[in-house]
Formats: structure tokens, sequence, C-alpha cells
């Protein structure tokens, strides 16, 4: 299994703190954001083989500095996009299937964004996964109407199976929020390959949206909560978290 990880976006709402440096690199005490996400995932399972990250070409070489820290740092690999500024962005799906299609790979993928940190162990979601047909998606339970406008929401029906999926509804139909943790089968690949082929898309929301048209995906209920560095302000709150 594969481990996929989106860091090529640019962060404008984020500026200064981003003008010079990736968002996931950003330090939180004496980690950065990326250190926590992948420790994560390494925790969590022994599933995941290899790690591919996408960044653009303006951070590219601080992620191989990154990746020349880590343990088994072979077994990492650091796509450069070749983008210079937002205005080249790909977007996340096309980053995506650069990343598909470069790397050839034909296997159980977890495809993540490198800005949000959860505060609680995979491993339940790897068990789950690893003994299913399905490609799996987690969400939570969220009340604030205004927050369910900016992320993804899902229906589910009474066997945990998504029967809809839209991308920062006006008129939510649930409150079930769905953050960018995919957890996607291989045989599912193919699907997704097919279908943004032509496509430049910024949200990996559409994913799911598209698969669930063709396969079938359920989903898993978190059993903590998500921390979306999204602005300076809930950064800066993230960190007052960890240093308490």
């Amino acid at each position: 299994m594969k481990c996929i990880i989106l860091c090529a976006g640019y962060a404008t709402r984020m500026y200064p703190l981003t003008k010079n440096k990736a968002k996931a690199l950003l330090k939180i005490n004496d980690n950065c954001v990326l250190d926590l996400i992948w420790n994560n995932v390494k925790q969590s399972t022994d599933l995941i083989e290899d790690m591919i990250l996408i960044s653009n070409n303006l951070f590219y070489q601080d992620f191989l500095k990154w990746k020349d820290k880590q343990k088994n740092s072979n077994k990492i690999k650091i796509i450069n996009d070749g983008t210079n500024s937002v205005e080249e962005s790909l977007g996340a799906v096309s980053d995506l299937m650069l990343a598909l299609n470069q790397e050839k790979i034909d296997d159980d993928v977890l495809i993540m964004a490198g800005d949000n940190i959860l505060d609680f162990s995979l491993d339940y979601v790897f068990d789950q996964f690893a003994n299913s047909s399905s490609s799996y998606i987690l969400y939570y339970e969220e009340s604030n109407i205004e927050k369910l406008r900016k992320t993804g929401v899902v229906q589910i029906d009474e066997n945990t199976k998504v029967i809809n999926m839209e991308e920062k509804p006006q008129n939510p139909k649930s409150n079930y929020a769905v953050p960018p943790f995919y957890f996607i089968k291989k045989k599912d690949l193919n699907l997704i390959l097919k279908t943004f082929a032509n496509k430049k898309v910024d949200s990996m929301g559409e994913i799911i949206v598209n698969l669930i048209n063709t396969t079938t995906i359920k989903a898993i209920k978190m059993k903590g909560k998500r921390m979306d560095i999204g602005s300076i302000e809930t950064y800066k709150k993230i960190l007052n978290e960890y240093v308490k």
C-alpha cells in the first residue's frame, strides 16, 4: 500500500508565513506539519510500504531536505509538479494524476492533504480497510453550517455506504463532513485515472463525488478530531493547543 500526500499548493491565504515556506513544513514545536501527518500514518499501520509526496517546484528542494532527515528515506519519493506560482498550479487532482501515472502505481493507496493533522490513530481504519473490498472515506459530525459549506458533505445509508457527496454545498443535506483522507482500493485507481484523464480539478472531494457513481465507497466515523491548517488563525490555534 502507498501513501500519497499532496503538498503542491501555494497557501496564499497564509501569506506571509507561506510566502517562502511550504505549509506542510511549518513548525509545530519540534516537528513540522508533515512530520505529524507522516508519524501518525507510520504509527497506525505496517501496511504502508512507500510514501509519495507531490511538491511544486518552488519548495521541491525543501521537501528533499526533509526527506533526507527521515528514517528509511529510500521509501519516500518526492515528485516535482514543475509549477512555480499559484497561477501555474495544476490542482490537487491533477497532481494526484501526475503521481499515479509517473510512478505507475498499481496498489491500494491512502491519499492525504498535507495540511490536516489528526489527534487520533488511524489503526482501526487501516484494519477495516484491509479486510474489505471497498474504498473508504472518513467523516465526522459537524453542527456549524458555515463550516459544512467549506468542506465535503456526505450522505450514507444504513450499511455505511456513501450514497451522495457534495463539495462545499450551500444547502448541506447532512451534517457529515469529510476531511481529505481517502483509502482507495487498487481496483478503483483505474476509475480515477479514466475519469480525470483530461480534467484540471483542484478539489480532492471530486474524486469521491465521481467514484460513488461507479464503485462502492464506505464511510467510517472519526474517533477524534482533525485540525485543518487553512489560515494563520487556525495555525496559531494549533500552536497554542500543542503547547498546552
